[in-house]
């Protein structure tokens, strides 16, 4: 059977990145994307390495990550491009094979085994080509494991950054897995590294060493999928997403600091309604259903959905919807909160019969589509709701 050779493409620091292509007098400074850059309890989205040498965490709120670095330069997010160099960057690795499995907006694992006889290439010669073709025609550099398995290639690209190219073969495998912690590994969090390390697992090598069965016996089939992934056995074939496949459609992030008021829970409900609803319109999709799932500081979860008798795309609706859950979930009383994620279900696209929301009737609806098209023409900052459309 023919090895795969499987590349996994992370845009190094894309937010912060493409406002720095925005905005070129941006480039030497430490700066970070932020949900609302002229208020100090504003999320930290993401930052730039000059602010990372500084200890700026995503998530924090800004006031703590001015403390760290006050020179930080935080500016609002600009949605529209990201997904603009997105499909770009999509369309360039859609030059070297079809088989494309997106994680995210800035990261893909692409599977180049059929494409290097294509190219006449080695496996690092064809990443290097990609890295190049990435960098020359958007201007942004990404950083590319190459390995035999999606998560080795994942583990390759973390390795060197930015523009860094790292090869996991059968010749280095067993080396770097010595090397490297077991968190260092997608889908090992805390809670399983913990209970690894009780295991005298401290290692991806003392994984990999490991009886399957026993891994099996303690884990479930979570322990056979550890296993697999850090021999580099883990999928047969990448993930290739179509329209029709979009189920849901959502956002979620944790805070740095527990979030203990309600106006810090109104200001990142807020932050998730516009990346929520920016996604929906995206991808051209209204929904009837939404989700709400809350994580507390002592690790515990609440959740909860609505369905609407009307569809909804506007961040106004999913904030007040999402709020509103919030309030029935908590009653009004809350324990500090860690995470928050919102979640929207039963779509349709917009092209398709459906009874317009009477909650923002039909001019908000086209509102909305027209300030897409004005932020998408003239950058984020032309035109944005007001945040006192809340109303709780």
């Amino acid at each position: 059977m023919k090895k795969r050779v499987i590349l996994h493409v992370d845009m190094n620091n894309f937010y912060a990145s493409v406002e720095c292509l925005l905005n070129p007098a941006l480039k030497n400074y430490a700066v970070a994307v932020a949900g609302d850059p002229n208020k100090r309890t504003g999320i930290i989205l993401a930052k730039n390495y000059l602010a990372k040498v500084f200890g700026v965490k995503t998530g924090e709120v800004i006031w703590m990550a001015k403390q760290k670095c006050p020179t930080l330069i935080c500016v609002a997010p600009h949605f529209d491009k990201y997904e603009e160099f997105s499909k770009r960057a999509f369309e360039i690795y859609s030059k070297y094979t079809d088989l494309i499995e997106p994680f995210g907006i800035d990261e893909c694992w692409l599977d180049v085994t059929d494409s290097l006889k294509l190219f006449n290439s080695t496996p690092s010669a064809l990443a290097k080509k990609i890295q190049d073709d990435i960098f020359s025609s958007l201007g942004l550099s990404v950083s590319i494991g190459v390995s035999f398995g999606k998560t080795l290639a994942k583990l390759g690209s973390d390795m060197q950054k930015p523009m860094g190219l790292t090869v996991i073969d059968e010749n280095n495998h067993i080396d770097i897995l010595k090397k490297l912690n077991i968190e260092e590994m997608i889908m090992i969090g805390k809670h399983t590294a913990k209970k690894l390390r009780e295991m005298n697992i401290n290692k991806l090598y003392d994984l990999y060493i490991q009886d399957p069965a026993f891994l099996k016996q303690k884990f479930g089939v979570v322990g056979l999928y550890m296993h697999n992934a850090v021999s580099g056995i883990d999928d047969d074939k990448l993930i290739v997403p179509k329209e029709e496949d979009i189920k849901s459609v959502g956002n979620g992030s944790t805070a740095v600091r527990d979030m203990t008021t309600d106006e810090e829970i109104k200001d990142f409900l807020h932050d998730l309604s516009v990346k929520v609803s920016r996604r929906l319109r995206t991808h051209g999709f209204s929904a009837k259903t939404i989700h709400l799932s809350i994580k507390f500081a002592d690790f515990t979860y609440l959740s909860a959905q609505h369905t609407k008798d009307v569809y909804f795309s506007n961040e106004q609706d999913i904030f007040n919807f999402s709020y509103e859950i919030f309030r029935e979930l908590t009653g009004g009383q809350f324990a500090p909160v860690r995470a928050l994620r919102i979640c929207t279900t039963n779509l349709t696209n917009k092209g398709e019969s459906k009874q317009v929301n009477l909650f923002t009737n039909i001019k908000n609806e086209k509102l909305c589509s027209a300030i897409d098209s004005l932020k998408e023409k003239y950058g984020e900052d032309v035109i944005s709701l007001a945040k006192d459309f809340r109303e709780f």
